[in-house]
């Protein structure tokens, strides 16, 4: 199906883009970052467009390592941090989830920020950053906010973007001692939506929790945290049946759907799977991080 047409505006800064933007309030705008959602939304008719801003030439592609955090600017693309030495020694969660996203041409293309921005529930990028505390910094001509992933999601597809509002950058906190790991289960094992996702993380010393998160994708309306979970593991000494109790709990904080991808019944039962799988593996990686 061809697309609608639209008039297409490309600024040359992100002040620019923020200008355009809160002058097209009202208006049919879409924002493009890879385009990997957009184009096929424009094309299926899902969403309209009078007007596309391209904010290829806002400057928010970059990222910058500071003594402890990580700014990742909106427009990185998934194939850059695949790739990118710093983000596979400090941050291996990130490139676990952005190597599920798509094809390896979807990755070129795909930004992590544009993926944030789908809001959808299945997003691959959203637990770990749940897990890892991060910051999502948000920007229009009026002023800036810092949020939470955790509050950026509202709804299926809808977060707390306003009208003529981007995001720019996500910050990350970078600790050695906190370590994650992300889990995903689909139908296939590449190109396709996920049933369930989980990603967990944490800091031990003396085989004992200091701190743990846990979130999950995919069993509820927006990605989640597992607050209850996490509750059992801080504080608490590694015991054999740890991770299985925490797991059992997180299934308890989801409410997934039934559909043509899995039941209801069996998204809970991956995710048990998955959580107490990704605590383990968090658990190895925090541990060797303090030998």
């Amino acid at each position: 199906m061809l697309l609608n047409t639209f008039e297409y505006v490309r600024p040359n800064s992100l002040a620019e883009v923020l200008l355009v933007l809160d002058e097209l309030r009202g208006k049919k705008t879409q924002v493009l970052a890879g385009g990997t959602d957009l184009i096929p939304s424009l094309r299926a008719r899902t969403k309209a467009a009078d007007y596309v801003v391209d904010l290829g030439a806002a400057g928010i592609d970059q990222i910058v390592f500071e003594k402890e955090q990580v700014r990742i600017g909106a427009l990185v693309t998934f194939a850059t941090l695949c790739r990118h030495r710093e983000i596979q020694v400090k941050l291996p969660v990130i490139v676990e989830a952005a190597m599920k996203i798509g094809a390896v041409q979807t990755r070129t293309l795909a930004t992590i920020g544009g993926n944030l921005c789908e809001g959808v529930p299945s997003n691959d990028s959203a637990p770990p950053l749940l897990v890892l505390d991060a910051k999502l910094h948000l920007q229009a001509k009026g002023g800036e906010r810092l949020v939470t992933v955790e509050d950026f999601f509202v709804g299926p597809r809808r977060t707390m973007l306003e009208p003529g509002e981007i995001m720019t950058e996500i910050i990350i906190p970078v600790r050695d001692s906190f370590q994650a790991n992300f889990l995903r289960f689909g139908r296939r094992k590449a190109l396709t939506l996920a049933v369930a996702s989980a990603a967990a993380g944490m800091a031990v010393q003396d085989q004992r929790i200091t701190q743990a998160r846990i979130a999950l994708g995919a069993v509820a309306p927006t990605p989640v945290r597992a607050h209850k979970a996490e509750q059992i593991l801080n504080g608490s000494k590694i015991t054999p049946g740890l991770w299985a109790e925490a797991a059992a709990t997180a299934v308890t904080e989801i409410s997934p759907i039934s559909d043509l991808r899995a039941s209801a019944d069996y998204r809970r039962k991956i995710s048990a799977v998955l959580v107490r799988r990704a605590l383990e593996n968090a658990f190895g990686r925090a541990t060797r991080a303090r030998q």
